[in-house]
């Protein structure tokens, strides 16, 4: 079991995973966050408020920068940890992904969580309408290649986030002057699997305390669809 963790990011999902894992671990195990280190020094009263929750929480502030650090720094940034659970999506930027996983897999961290909460990449395969979307194929193909050699990983599998059914962008949900309108994706017999951000980290949570450990693959969970 993870003695020492630590979580990449504290936005929506980050949040949620580190309030799931302080009422989930037991109380030798260290929760840590990695933010940038303005964040942590010059912080928004909003985000303020952030920081002073998770201390509360005993979860211990770590300075990191993934876009600027090189892997090499990262990797020893990592070291310590014998979890590692990146909640950095796609905001963190093109190559993002990769690079953090390669930045754990030289730190040779024992276990290893990305950030692959959403759809299922396998099935959803490269040349997609989404450019990211194959980077999260690379980083499948880089764990399994590894699988055995040192960190085990597990992906979470969630279909989409529920609150992006609502955002504009996804056109699935819209409000026009009081009218709303409800599109299905494709056919009104598509299904559309959803988790919300909290039953994402609450899952996530039991998933790497759990026993015996999952171990190198990827587990599908659901809320609803």
């Amino acid at each position: 079991m993870a003695s020492n963790i630590l979580v990449l990011g504290a936005g929506e999902l980050g949040t949620v995973i580190l309030t799931a894992l302080a009422a989930r671990a037991p109380p030798s195990t260290k929760i840590s966050v990695l933010l940038r280190p303005t964040t942590i020094s010059s912080p928004s009263p909003n985000k303020a408020k952030e920081l002073s929750y998770l201390t509360s929480l005993n979860i211990s502030l770590v300075p990191g920068d993934i876009a600027t650090s090189s892997l090499s720094t990262l990797a020893a940034l990592f070291k310590p940890y014998d979890l590692v659970i990146s909640a950095l999506g796609f905001a963190s930027g093109p190559g993002s992904q990769v690079k953090i996983t390669n930045a754990v897999l030289a730190a040779k961290v024992k276990r290893f969580v990305p950030w692959q909460f959403g759809v299922d990449y396998d099935v959803v395969g490269r040349g997609s309408a989404q450019p990211v979307w194959d980077e999260q194929l690379d980083v499948r193909e880089l764990l399994r290649s590894q699988s055995g050699k040192g960190t085990e990983w597990i992906i979470v599998s969630t279909g989409i986030f529920m609150s992006f059914l609502f955002e504009d962008f996804f056109g699935v949900v819209s409000v026009s002057e009081g009218d709303v309108t409800v599109r299905a994706l494709g056919s009104w017999e598509n299904q559309v699997t959803v988790t919300t951000p909290r039953d994402i980290g609450r899952l996530t949570s039991e998933i790497v305390f759990w026993e015996p450990e999952f171990r190198d693959e990827v587990v599908f969970v659901a809320g609803e669809t």
